[in-house]
């Protein structure tokens, strides 16, 4: 009797243990729960890399930064052999290039002399627009890569032919006087707002020719968004030459006058 009652209990008591041993050992069966951050950090560490992230944004500025810095060295030493072959170039007396040579600095002089400040004004602001537009346009073509430092170069030139017509017109000093208080200043800021926007062009340009020949280019619609918010920028900032010329004839042109 003692027997079979204690049989119960000692059926319970392996059941016990036997439960108690299953939980122990629950740990260490391969379907035990991991904690949610191990199962991420497992998942991350095991998963293929498929994509390349985007460039951070202080990544994406020194980048900028370098090709803003090279094509704009670039430009300013063809705008500096542009000034020096103008100033070299000696067409003939009797062609018509040199007649309207002529006739162009007498043309702006007059202007001067006379305070005619609106057409100065609508003269250097529609001059600079129209090179700002070109160099827009040029980055929308293959060909900008070239067409750029073409147009950048020419600029020069026709800086370096009209100063050096000048010159030889009123004379050393009186022309280097007329050229530094009447042209230099919106000429130079002219130039940096040409700079500008065909940097922003040229890179367009060198993407789209990366996609016509390598199928690579990656920045296109991007480096487009820039060249027109930059053309817009400048064109709104190419009123500072013509009103710094308009400044600048105001208050130097009486001292020019015979």
């Amino acid at each position: 009797m003692w027997t079979y009652r204690n049989e119960p209990a000692s059926i319970h008591s392996v059941a016990q243990e036997s439960r108690v041993t299953f939980n122990k050992n629950s740990s260490m069966h391969t379907s035990a729960k991991v904690p949610f951050s191990e199962k991420t950090f497992q998942s991350a560490a095991h998963s293929p890399v498929t994509t390349i992230g985007k460039a951070s944004f202080a990544q994406r500025v020194i980048r900028s930064k370098k090709q803003f810095d090279i094509f704009t060295l670039g430009g300013a030493l063809l705008y500096l052999t542009g000034m020096l072959l103008g100033a070299l170039w000696q067409p003939g007396t009797d062609s018509w290039l040199w007649k309207y040579a002529q006739h162009y600095v007498d043309l702006q002089i007059d202007r001067h002399m006379e305070h005619q400040l609106a057409q100065i004004f609508c003269a250097q602001f529609l001059a600079l627009l129209t090179q700002l537009i070109l160099a827009a346009l040029a980055g929308f073509c293959v060909f900008g890569v070239a067409l750029l430092p073409a147009l950048i170069l020419l600029k020069g030139i026709g800086i370096g032919f009209f100063t050096a017509c000048l010159y030889l017109e009123y004379g050393l000093a009186q022309g280097a006087g007329i050229e530094f208080l009447l042209f230099f200043f919106p000429q130079l800021l002219g130039l940096f707002l040409l700079l500008s926007q065909s940097t922003a062009a040229w890179h367009l340009s060198r993407e789209l020719l990366a996609v016509c020949i390598h199928n690579r280019g990656t920045r296109p619609l991007t480096e487009s968004k820039r060249v027109l918010s930059r053309l817009l920028l400048c064109c709104c900032t190419a009123l500072l030459p013509a009103i710094l010329s308009c400044v600048c004839s105001f208050l130097f042109a009486g001292l020019f006058l015979a």
